[in-house]
This record gives structure tokens, sequence and C-alpha cells, in this order.
């Protein structure tokens, strides 16, 4: 049978994903999973006048004559009709060509008729067009709070209990840690308790990394229109929360990723505490560097049907740090009320900074004290304790007069009493 002429493709480009269709040949491939080396996921497909029908699938580095040659082969098992050679090398040069070319340059003209401050969805937590992240340990009700915030937007509330304005806008979840079940459980109570208006909520649970999902996730964007989407949580999303060099090139993926979907998000996200007690994000130092707006959500008190929180503007890159926000939460099987109310930072002191605990304590104490007691005022394990001391050691800010004894030098205490 003779070979058919070959005719460019009409070429079709979503984020994650080409597609190029020759309809004169009946074929369909489908490019996916697109790396900068080159490597590509290959669907063939075999199109007439009723449906598609796979004829194959095939990992590929298009950069390789000698791959791309070796699928020409396979793929003429199929059909000897189609020029596969010319077909492979028109995937292969367009898929790298779209993959390098990057956005259009432009031209910045820096006068006062530009200068736009930054805008909000919610101020000043979700911020127009960058990525938002609330972290914080686990228990504070992150999930909650996120979740109010989206209500206010995805109704445009302007009169909330939480004293914060809500501007409208499509809103969606991309769910890594829970079900749909679970977030409309929280969702309704929110509602009930009339800490949001009635707001619907487009839902994706997820179980592969954003990376490995885009296409899925960007269909589901665009398919809701959404503006502005709920990760929850970062370190699965991510697909890695390790601070080696897996974790650092995890962490810059991530963000090139995210910022092909090209919307708001709000990112909820774990902690980490150096020896001197300063949490951070959880993983690799670069999701703090590509986050761009960054609160942490603090516990203060904890009873058996409210809570007491605080967000505490730790980075912001377009704005000044806001202060901190504080709300009282109610909790009942059937309603979930979040009432703005004044923050006193020292509520969350103990929280805050463990060096800063002991130091206190030992103070009050006004002796040596063993590193059971210590461990015990600061609500810590007996390891944890014991880097902490060893910490404060190193900056001859506590002595170790005896073994298994710790106190504040003698110039800490008020009275001069030596130890």
């Amino acid at each position: 049978m003779a070979v058919k002429e070959y005719v460019a493709p009409e070429v079709k480009e979503s984020i994650g994903r080409i597609d190029f269709d020759w309809e004169t040949l009946e074929l369909l491939v489908s490019v996916s999973r697109i790396a900068d080396k080159g490597t590509a996921e290959l669907w063939f497909y075999h199109k007439n006048g009723t449906g598609t029908s796979l004829l194959h699938t095939a990992q590929v580095n298009l950069l390789s004559t000698t791959t791309v040659n070796s699928v020409v082969k396979r793929m003429e098992k199929h059909s000897e009709t189609i020029p596969w050679e010319q077909v492979l090398t028109q995937v292969s040069s367009t898929t790298m060509e779209y993959q390098r070319r990057g956005e259009p340059s432009t031209v910045i003209r820096p006068i006062s008729e530009n200068i736009q401050p930054p805008d909000y969805f919610v101020e000043p937590l979700i911020m127009k067009g960058v990525p938002s992240v609330i972290f914080g340990d686990k228990g504070v009700n992150k999930t909650t709070v996120a979740l109010a915030l989206l209500g206010l937007v995805s109704s445009g509330c302007d009169d909330s209990s939480t004293g914060l304005i809500g501007k409208d806008g499509r809103v969606g979840m991309l769910d890594w840690e829970s079900n749909a079940d679970l977030t409309s459980y929280t969702t309704s109570r929110l509602v009930a308790g009339r800490t949001v208006p009635y707001f619907e909520l487009p839902y994706l649970r997820c179980k592969q990394s954003l990376t490995d999902d885009i296409e899925r996730i960007a269909n589901f964007i665009q398919q809701e229109q959404i503006e502005v989407a709920l990760i929850d949580s970062l370190g699965q999303a991510a697909g890695s929360d390790k601070f080696d060099t897996t974790g650092k090139s995890v962490a810059l993926q991530f963000f090139e990723v995210l910022r092909q979907l090209n919307l708001t998000t709000l990112i909820i996200a774990q902690n980490s505490k150096g020896d001197e007690g300063k949490k951070t994000i959880f993983g690799s130092t670069f999701y703090t560097y590509y986050s761009r707006n960054i609160f942490e959500l603090k516990k203060a008190t904890e009873g058996e049907q409210e809570v007491q929180v605080a967000l505490v503007h730790q980075e912001g890159n377009y704005s000044q740090k806001a202060e901190p926000l504080g709300f009282k939460i109610k909790y009942s099987p059937t309603a979930i009320s979040m009432v703005s109310e004044s923050v006193d930072i020292g509520q969350f002191k103990d929280k805050i900074n463990d060096i800063e605990s002991v130091i206190q304590f030992l103070k009050l104490e006004n002796k040596p004290c063993t590193v059971k007691a210590i461990a015990s005022a600061i609500d810590k394990n007996e390891n944890r304790t014991r880097v902490i001391l060893s910490t404060l050691k190193k900056r001859s800010q506590i002595v170790n007069p005896m073994t298994g004894l710790w106190a504040l030098p003698a110039k800490q205490h008020g009275n001069g009493v030596p130890f």
C-alpha cells in the first residue's frame, strides 16, 4: 500500500499537553509529561468518524534519534500507509520548540501612573496572582481557617464575623489530605455557624503530585474557571518534603508547574523548627523563597468547644507585614463560628520560642533544675529539651552547675545569686 501524502497537523496546546491532529491520516498524537531534557509520553490514537482508539503509548527521549527511530519502526507495524518518520519529526521538533520558547518579552515603564499596589481576594491573606501560605503545627485549625477564607471569596462577603472582606472570585480546592465528605462537613458547619454565607466549592481529590497530575488538575481548573485554589497541603502536592538536593529539585519544579496554572493559590503547609525555635515552612527552604505571602497560624488556648488562634505575618515580598489577626473559633457537631478578636501576642509566646520559654522558667524558679522539670514546664520531650539546653550553653546563656542540673548565669538573675 502507498504511503499517504504528508500534511502538517493541527496543533492544540493545553497545560502539560500538546495534541497533534492529522485529519487526512486519521491520526492523533498526544504529548504529555514533557521535560526540559526532552523526555515525554506519546499517546497514539487512530481517529475515524465515530471516535478514537488507542494504538500505542511510549515514553520517549525526543532528542534521541535512536529512540525516535525505534518508535517509527514500532508504529509501522500498525500502519504502513502513514509517514511515521515525518510524523515523529514533527512531534519532536514542535514539542521542544513549545517547551523552550518561554514567555514573550515586554517593556517595563516605571512612571507614576503605573504604580499599582498589590490587589487581594482577602486582604492581607490572599494576594492576587501569587502563592500565599498558611503554615503551623498540626491541629491549629489551618484547613478550617483556609476554607472560611474561600467562603469569603466565593460569596464576595464584606460583612463577616471574621472581620475580613472577600472580593468576589471563583474558588476551588485541590486536596491531598482529606476527602470530599469531610470537607463538606467542615464547609457546611462554617455556613451553619454564619462564619460565611452559603457557597459552592468545586473540589478535586488528588493522589499524585501536582507535577505528575498536572493535566487532570489543569482541566479541572479550566472547566470550573477557578481563580483562587486552595492546596492542602504543600508536602504531598509537591511530592516531597525533604531537605536534601531532591527536595530542592521538587520544590523548584512545584512552583514552575504552579506558575503554568496562572491562578491565585492559598497553600496549607506544616512547620519546621531550628534549634533556636524559629518556625518555618517544613521542607526545602525554596518553599519559603518562592511563597510570596506567608502567615503562621498559632494556637493560644483550647477548650472542649473553643479555640483561640492568631495569624502572624512572617513574610511579605510585596507588602509590609500586617498586624497579627486573632480569631475565636467555636465548634459543635452542627456549626463552626469564627469571630474576630484582638490579639495579645503574649498568649502565644510559649508557643513561639522554646528558648525564651526555658529562660523564663529558670528565672521564675531561681534555682538549678533538672531536664525533666524543664521539659515538663515547656511541654517538650526530654530529648528536645536537651537540644535547647545545649544551644543555650553554647551561647553562654545557661550553665550546668552540676550533673543533671541547669540554671541561668548569675548575671541573668536580679538577686545575683551565683550558681
